[in-house]
């Protein structure tokens, strides 16, 4: 192929794609243009293969026609993919670090509120972990302050599952057994989340990229989202948390995340190897 026969064939590719973009915005809210396009493509890709599409217009036109396939799409992209306590120890210093602090810091200075924000929640394992954490290792906190967890991600089947809280036992893995016995009950191969606990935590459909849907919160996990994104979306959606946190308040990445940007003059490395960081203005 000649060099000017290539080059045309990245144009159409480039406007492809350009559509194809334009599609999920509309379908799912999810602005493409914002992340890595080497990982998009990449997921893209995996769905022209499982299509039998020949070519990425030829991806195209199916995504147009067939709202089912837009929709693989668009849950394919927003990557919902999560376990109770994930990342064990990512926990551990919530339990051991975080919390401690947050709750000294309350009772010293007349805090009334708690606010854990899960951002990103998928199904809900994450956020409801954390109302386990509270239950398990600060029940205290319960009483004395007015606690509230939430959970928001962009996908609407995800929030039902999240709201429904009935998990496999893959999903329960790093859950102590003590704990899936006092806390779930086995329905056939499923494990269905108390009602007690479920009450502990609000879910809402939420895109990271619109406006904050809560303020003063004490605690934020935004865990394995930025990896897909460039590092000026990082920078933005990290100084965006940084507002939404009280003082003092802390901000849990994911394990291969970091800060980008100027959000690295607005935290301090509570526990860098668990990407915890804590707000310092």
């Amino acid at each position: 192929m000649s060099a000017l026969r290539f080059d045309r064939a990245l144009d159409a590719d480039a406007a492809v794609y350009g559509q194809l973009r334009d599609l999920v915005l509309d379908a799912g809210g999810i602005d493409l243009h914002l992340y890595k396009e080497r990982c998009l493509l990449r997921r893209i890709a995996a769905r022209q293969r499982a299509t039998a599409c020949g070519h990425l217009r030829d991806y195209l036109g199916l995504v147009r026609r067939d709202p089912v396939e837009r929709g693989r799409l668009v849950k394919l992209l927003t990557i919902h993919v999560s376990q109770f306590f994930r990342n064990p120890s990512a926990f551990e210093a919530i339990r051991t670090r975080v919390l401690p602090s947050l709750l000294a810091a309350k009772r010293r200075q007349g805090g009334r509120a708690l606010r854990l924000w899960s951002v990103g929640c998928a199904c809900g394992e994450e956020a409801y972990s954390l109302a386990l954490l509270l239950l398990e290792t600060a029940p205290e906190a319960l009483t004395q302050f007015s606690c509230g967890i939430y959970g928001t991600d962009i996908e609407p089947d995800c929030l039902r599952a999240a709201r429904l809280a009935c998990y496999s036992g893959t999903s329960l893995a790093h859950l102590p057994l003590a704990w899936r016995q006092r806390y779930f009950t086995p329905v056939g191969p499923r494990y269905q989340l108390q009602p007690a606990v479920r009450a502990l935590v609000t879910f809402r459909q939420h895109n990271i990229l619109d406006a904050l849907p809560f303020r003063r919160v004490d605690l934020i996990v935004f865990r394995n989202v930025l990896i897909y994104m460039t590092e000026a979306l990082q920078e933005r959606l990290l100084l965006t948390l940084h507002e939404a946190l009280a003082r003092p308040g802390f901000l849990v990445l994911g394990k291969v995340e970091g800060l980008a940007g100027a959000a690295q003059r607005r935290f301090i490395p509570l526990d860098p190897g668990e990407r915890i960081y804590q707000k310092v203005e």
